[in-house]
């Protein structure tokens, strides 16, 4: 009786750790719940959950990445218009009918035009960073490693287009014509350039965030074939470890009544 009593408790303690072990697996959606349950996989799980964090800020940095290169090429669709309508400007102004009265006018056009392509390069700005009034590089990193960055160079586009002689437009006579025209087209030029350059920036975030993202996806799959419960086996264990933890508590019931009966035979 001893003997019978002492293996029914074994299996009903067993059973029960197991049934509870199955539940808590299936409660929390992990099989690995603790360092006991797998040490070796629970350290391979933390580092690839360090991975897919530092992915996931990754992209993050790249879609700011992606929103500066966006303003600034703004920006610069601005300037470009303004550019444009001054070199319709300074063609019209070519016309030999127009008196100086007349030219003055479009100078003035021009005038505001000018202080237009000055008001869009100092609101051209992320997070309060001017993108086009100085020579500098934004970098952002994009990968969850050392040496993951990209740069976003800003410029000093006033600086460029003073250079070109913009600012000093004048259309008032039509010896300074082919001045105004020439600061025009190199302006346009140098506008084309750089909204070329953020183009291709651009285009190599995008490219950074398809590949981060596929990396995540992958170490997400991985992670889970690690760490995640298998709900179909894991059910059918807390079935078997119910039953067997029911049979063991009718096997102890039994022994307990035998023992009983036994313990009223000697009394008797």
């Amino acid at each position: 009786m001893s003997i019978n009593s002492i293996n029914s408790n074994y299996v009903n303690t067993s059973a029960t750790q197991s049934l509870n072990t199955s539940q808590t697996n299936l409660a929390s959606g992990t099989r690995i719940n603790s360092a006991a349950d797998d040490a070796a996989g629970l350290q391979i799980a933390n580092r690839l959950t360090s991975q897919i964090d530092g992915n996931g800020q990754a992209v993050a940095n790249s879609m700011s990445g992606i929103s500066v290169t966006q303003i600034a090429q703004g920006g610069l669709e601005s300037i470009t218009k303004d550019l444009s309508s001054l070199r319709e400007l300074a063609v019209q102004a070519g016309n030999g009918i127009y008196s100086d009265s007349d030219r003055q006018a479009l100078q003035q056009q021009a005038n505001a035009l000018l202080e237009n392509i000055q008001g869009t390069i100092g609101s051209t700005t992320f997070a309060g960073q001017e993108l086009l009034s100085s020579d500098s590089t934004l970098d952002f990193q994009v990968g969850p490693d050392a040496n993951s960055t990209m740069g976003v160079n800003t410029n000093d586009v006033s600086d460029t287009l003073t250079t070109n002689g913009l600012f000093a437009f004048d259309i008032t006579n039509q010896a300074s014509l082919d001045s105004a025209l020439s600061a025009v087209d190199s302006s346009l030029e140098n506008i084309d350039s750089l909204q070329a350059e953020y183009g291709a920036t651009q285009n190599a975030f995008s490219s950074r965030v398809d590949a981060l993202l596929e990396s995540q996806a992958n170490e997400s799959a991985a992670r889970s074939r690690i760490q995640d419960t298998d709900f179909a086996g894991e059910v059918s264990n807390q079935v078997v470890n119910s039953i067997l933890e029911r049979s063991s508590v009718a096997v102890q019931s039994q022994a307990n009544a035998d023992a009983s009966r036994v313990l009223n035979l000697l009394t008797n």
